[in-house]
């Protein structure tokens, strides 16, 4: 066969092996640890947490059950953002800011700010997304999770992993909501390696109406800077 025919044919070969926008083969542990180590240093991110199963509630008084938070983190322990609660059977949304262990919330649409003592009930810890040592990424990095595949997300190829682990340290950011056993899917973006997708599956809830939390970020690094309400 001519020369020309056998680089053809070999260019084919080659060709026919490659697999465009496939990420590098990583073990699920450089992966993650990986992924601490970028979420340890981001600034601050656009999150939604959505919640779906049995009721549980925001405050002491059992009347405010969560169902979907969004808003922003910033860098080591400021959040802002939205609470979408049910509240004595009524869809309230709720304007929460919390900078280290002092939190305010607001009805939405209403300029009257009030501080949410322990008492009275207490949210999600925003540094559950960034500790080095006890966050979400730090804990995932010490958890059994294999590689299952490569997924497409909006922002590019993604590293799927999956595995179950204790609720851990989570169950206390997320002040006693998330517990149990967890079953884990993780969405790992390739090249920056920071999450971009979790979900977390609570085993010991109701099979046939199991409490799920998925997670989704977004809009890292952006300039945000957040204060006190006015007046606080």
């Amino acid at each position: 066969m001519a020369r020309w025919a056998w680089r053809w044919v070999l260019g084919a070969l080659l060709l026919g092996c490659w697999a465009p926008g496939r990420l590098p083969a990583l073990s699920a542990s450089e992966i993650m640890a990986r992924s601490a180590e970028a979420m340890a240093r981001m600034r601050s991110a656009h999150f939604v947490l959505e919640r779906t199963g049995a009721p549980d509630y925001l405050d002491a008084a059992r009347t405010m059950m969560l169902r979907w938070v969004e808003g922003d983190v910033v860098n080591p322990d400021a959040m802002q953002g939205v609470v979408r609660v049910f509240s004595l059977g009524v869809v309230t949304e709720l304007r929460i800011v919390r900078l280290g262990d002092r939190t305010w919330i607001a009805l939405a649409g209403v300029e009257r700010w009030e501080e949410l003592t322990p008492e009275r009930g207490v949210v999600m810890d925003p540094r559950w997304f960034f500790d080095a040592e006890r966050g979400v990424p730090a804990l995932m990095a010490r958890a059994p999770l294999r590689v299952i595949g490569q997924e497409k997300l909006e922002s590019g190829m993604a590293y799927h992993l999956q595995g179950e682990l204790e609720s851990g340290p989570l169950e206390e950011w997320s002040v006693g909501m998330i517990a149990g056993r967890l079953r884990v899917d993780m969405w790992v973006e390739g090249g920056t390696f920071r999450i971009r997708r979790a979900r977390l599956v609570e085993l010991e809830s109701d099979p046939r109406d199991p409490t799920v939390w998925e997670l989704t970020l977004s809009d890292f690094d952006r300039p945000i800077e957040i204060q006190p309400p006015i007046g606080q």
